[in-house]
């Protein structure tokens, strides 16, 4: 499996930096170690950053022509959008990829930015 995110504008790969990193990423960035836990490919594209990622892909360059940039970040999974306007939590996730129920946060990393 492969999960694609196609995001807004960041200030790093993660967007986790900075003195007051949004709290949106921060746990994204959690679900994005289980999901490696899960044996599920991430792939993150910053707009800023990775713009031929975006001009790339059909179904992203489509997105941005009709929605705009300010419905980012989009989610895809093998390639099929999944959820758009906010980042994929756990439960969003669970239906697709049943595994990620059974994986504990790693507390480590919570408590790095918590």
């Amino acid at each position: 499996m492969k999960l694609e995110i196609f995001e807004p504008s960041l200030c790093c790969p993660s967007g986790v930096c900075g003195p007051e990193p949004d709290k949106a990423l921060i746990d994204f960035q959690n679900t994005v170690v289980m999901l490696s836990k899960a044996m599920v490919e991430v792939k993150r594209y910053a707009i800023n950053q990775a713009p031929l990622a975006f001009t790339g892909n059909p179904t992203v360059k489509q997105f941005i022509t009709t929605e705009g940039p300010g419905k980012l970040p989009l989610t895809l999974l093998d390639g099929k959008k999944i959820k758009k306007g906010s980042y994929p939590n756990v439960e969003d996730l669970s239906g697709y990829i049943p595994e990620i129920k059974n994986i504990k946060p790693d507390s480590r990393i919570i408590g790095i930015f918590s």
